[in-house]
C-alpha cells in the first residue's frame, strides 16, 4: 500500500510538472484589440509565439502584460514574434493583439502559449532521475510541437502568397492575350479598309 501511494503521488506530481501548451487562431477586426489570459506559477518558463497568417500586409501589434499589468514585451507592426521569460509573479498573464492601424482589413493571427515546467518544483528530492528525464523530454517535445505549428503557419502564408501570385499572373496573361488579339483584329480591319480605299482610287 505504501509503495502504491508513493507511486501514485509520483505520477500525479509528474503530470503536474509536464509542460502545457495552448494554440489558437483568431481574427482581429480592424480598429480592434483581442486579449487572452494564461495562468502561470512562479518559477515556470513561459513562451509566446505568434504569426499573422492572413489579412492586409500581414502586420499586427502585440503586447505581453504581467500579473500587475506591466508590459513585458511589445511588438509594433510585425508579422511574427517570439518571447520567452521566467514567471516571477503568480497569476494571470495577458496577451493582446491590436489591429488599430487597419481601417478595413481584419487580420488572422495564429499563436501558441507554452507554459513550461516549474523549476522550483522540479528540484523536489523525491523525483527520481527517470521521472526528471521524462519531464525534460515532455517539455522538449512541447517546444518542438510549437515550433512545428509555427513552421506550418509560415508555410501556409507562403503557399497562399504563391497561389495568389499565380492567379494574378494567369489573369495578366489572359489580359495580354486579349489585348494582342484585339490589336491584331483592329490592324486587319484597318489594313483591309485602307487597301479598299486605295483600290477604289
Amino acid at each position: 500500500i505504501i509503495f502504491s501511494l508513493s507511486s501514485a503521488m509520483h505520477h500525479f506530481l509528474l503530470l503536474a510538472l509536464v509542460a502545457y501548451s495552448t494554440a489558437l487562431t483568431i481574427m482581429v477586426q480592424p480598429r480592434a484589440e483581442e486579449c487572452f489570459y494564461e495562468d502561470a506559477v512562479k518559477g515556470a518558463t513561459m513562451t509566446l509565439q505568434f504569426q499573422v497568417i492572413a489579412g492586409g500586409l500581414l502586420d499586427i501589434d502585440a503586447r505581453i502584460f504581467d500579473v500587475d499589468g506591466v508590459t513585458i514585451r511589445e511588438w509594433s507592426v510585425v508579422s511574427d514574434g517570439k518571447h520567452q521569460w521566467t514567471v516571477h509573479g503568480e497569476g494571470k498573464y495577458r496577451f493582446c493583439f491590436s489591429n488599430h492601424m487597419a481601417r478595413w482589413t481584419a487580420k488572422w493571427v495564429s499563436f501558441h502559449v507554452n507554459r513550461g515546467i516549474n523549476a522550483d518544483l522540479a528540484r523536489i528530492e523525491h523525483i527520481d532521475p527517470i521521472e526528471r528525464t521524462i519531464m525534460e523530454l515532455s517539455e522538449g517535445l512541447t517546444e518542438l510541437q510549437d515550433e512545428q505549428k509555427y513552421l506550418r503557419s509560415v508555410e501556409r502564408v507562403h503557399r497562399e502568397t504563391i497561389d495568389t501570385t499565380n492567379v494574378r499572373m494567369l489573369y495578366w496573361s489572359v489580359f495580354e492575350v486579349f489585348v494582342l488579339v484585339t490589336m491584331g483584329f483592329f490592324q486587319i480591319v484597318y489594313m483591309k479598309r485602307f487597301l479598299e480605299v486605295k483600290n477604289s482610287v
